[in-house]
């Protein structure tokens, strides 16, 4: 089952690992192998009111890599992409969803906005992909 619906919307409901366990339920392995991707930037979980909820911010040298909110099942992946990024990704094997909301996106300060929906086991190969090549990309 996917939903939108904010799992952990009170301050005082912190995700911890029992908690992400269910409510991730079959995707908690890919939680788990993205970790391992981002093991060596700065992780932290922040409480964004009750409208957002609890995400998992991973930054490097002060700068988001991206934002995981987790869902019933699921879990979103936001990110903001830089120019030299953006190219990359649209020449690379993304998902033609992914590629398609990269060039409708309208450009932020911090760059294009790309949401990675993951629900599933191979929905890693496209979360791999984008997080290789920003980490790649950013000095």
């Amino acid at each position: 089952m996917t939903t939108t619906e904010v799992l952990f919307d009170r301050k005082e409901d912190v995700p911890d690992e029992p908690k992400l366990k269910k409510a991730l339920g079959d995707v908690y392995p890919v939680y788990k192998e993205l970790l391992a991707l981002t093991e060596t930037y700065q992780r932290e979980w922040k409480f964004y009111g009750p409208k957002i909820g609890w995400q998992f911010k991973v930054t490097h040298k002060g700068k988001a890599l991206f934002y995981l909110t987790p869902q019933d099942g699921s879990f979103r992946l936001g990110l903001a992409v830089r120019d030299k990024e953006k190219e990359v990704l649209l020449k690379s094997k993304l998902p033609a969803k992914a590629k398609e909301e990269l060039v409708a996106a309208k450009r932020y300060p911090e760059g294009w906005p790309l949401h990675l929906h993951v629900n599933k086991q191979s929905d890693m190969k496209a979360v791999r992909l984008v997080v290789d090549t920003l980490k790649a990309l950013r000095p």
